[in-house]
């Protein structure tokens, strides 16, 4: 895929997905939204990694001392939008310090979950094996992904 088609796929998902601006940051081979800073001085934005099949959005809190991970959702696409396919969320007493390849392995866990329904919706018997290797396969593929 080319850098024209995956910014018109981008540029047609984020209304629907971040409700914002992005930018692209090739240091960190991301879009980030503008953040905004709360009144105890906390800055929240999301960043989005994709390609023609998947979309892995963050929301990430950045504090004084920390850089936490809030959420994650997963969205594939149904030829004219995105679809939430899966998100897990974090706060509270329950928070993460934002770490990469701790993002990476909720991505494929949360993928390889949505697949294995799908599978036993389709009757299909594939190994948890096989689904976690095709996920990670995927999301290591968006991850290394690079635009610019």
């Amino acid at each position: 895929m080319n850098n024209n088609t995956l910014t018109t796929i981008v540029a047609k998902a984020l209304p629907v997905i971040t409700k914002g601006n992005m930018t692209y940051n090739a240091a960190k081979n991301i879009f980030l939204s503008k953040g905004y800073t709360s009144a105890a001085g906390n800055t929240y934005f999301q960043a989005l990694r994709c390609s023609e099949q998947l979309a892995i959005l963050f929301d990430v809190g950045e504090g004084y001392a920390h850089t936490f991970l809030n959420g994650i959702k997963l969205f594939c696409w149904d030829g004219q939008k995105p679809r939430l396919i899966a998100q897990k969320q974090w706060g509270g007493s329950d928070y993460r310090i934002f770490n990469e390849v701790f993002a990476e392995q909720q991505s494929v866990l949360m993928l390889a979950d949505f697949l294995k329904g799908q599978a036993k919706m389709l009757g299909s018997g594939v190994s948890e094996s096989q689904l976690l290797d095709y996920s990670r396969s995927m999301v290591q593929g968006i991850n290394q992904r690079r635009i610019a």
